[in-house]
Order: structure tokens, then C-alpha cells, then sequence
């Protein structure tokens, strides 16, 4: 009886987790930003599921754009995975160029595509440009 009790209880605790999690979609806008080769600035927006991370959102509008957006990233053993290059251009290490991941404040994000989890509404920018 305790067993079933405690089981039951620990279900409605979880509910309202499960039921937001499965419910809950928002649209995040991905903002490109070439300031190296002085390209145009471009613009995409996606719906995501709660709490996805930026690249499952990179890859929906890969799939959506598959000519006007690209992108490629390399897997770190232990950080995971970092972007490389998109729409074509790739950083350099001998140029000193990469590709920033900027929150919607202008700040950069303390982790990669593969992490970040955009808030609703976000606009992220992928910032290409060069480092000290």
C-alpha cells in the first residue's frame, strides 16, 4: 500500500514536468553575421520544442533552407560540438577567425551550439569574426 501510495504521488509530482515539456513549443530566431567579409545579414526563424538546444534549431532550419543556410560542426571529445564554418566560410586559426554563439543581449554564451538552450522568443547571433 505504502509502495503504491508513494509511486502515485511521485507521478503527480511529475505531471505537470511531462506535460510541459511535451506541450510546449517557441519560435527562436538564428541571426547570421559575417563582419570579416562584410555580407549581407541574414535571418531565420524556427519553432523548437521546451528546452531544445541551438543546433537540433540549426538543423531544422538546415532542413527548411538547405541551399541558403549551412553549417558544420566538429565534435570535441570532451566539450562536444563546436561550429566550424557556415554558409561556407570557416574560421581560421592561422587568421584568427571563428564563429561567436552571442545571446540575445549581445553577450557571448559560456557553451556551444550542441548546449545552448535558447529562452523563447530568442534571437541568437552566430557572429563571424576575429579573436586577439
Amino acid at each position: 500500500m505504502a509502495l503504491t501510495v508513494t509511486l502515485f504521488l511521485s507521478a503527480l509530482l511529475l505531471l505537470p514536468v511531462l506535460l510541459a515539456q511535451s506541450a510546449t513549443e517557441y519560435p527562436v530566431t538564428l541571426v547570421v553575421q559575417d563582419t570579416i567579409n562584410n555580407r549581407q545579414l541574414l535571418t531565420y526563424t524556427t519553432i523548437i520544442p521546451y528546452r531544445a538546444v541551438l543546433l537540433g534549431a540549426m538543423r531544422k532550419i538546415n532542413q527548411a533552407n538547405p541551399k541558403n543556410f549551412r553549417f558544420e560542426t566538429r565534435e570535441d571529445p570532451n566539450y562536444g560540438p563546436f561550429l566550424v564554418s557556415v554558409n561556407g566560410v570557416a574560421g581560421n586559426d592561422t587568421a584568427h577567425t571563428y564563429w561567436q554563439l552571442l545571446k540575445a543581449d549581445g553577450t557571448p554564451t559560456d557553451v556551444g551550439v550542441g548546449c545552448y538552450i535558447p529562452e523563447p522568443n530568442e534571437t541568437v547571433t552566430l557572429k563571424f569574426t576575429t579573436w586577439d
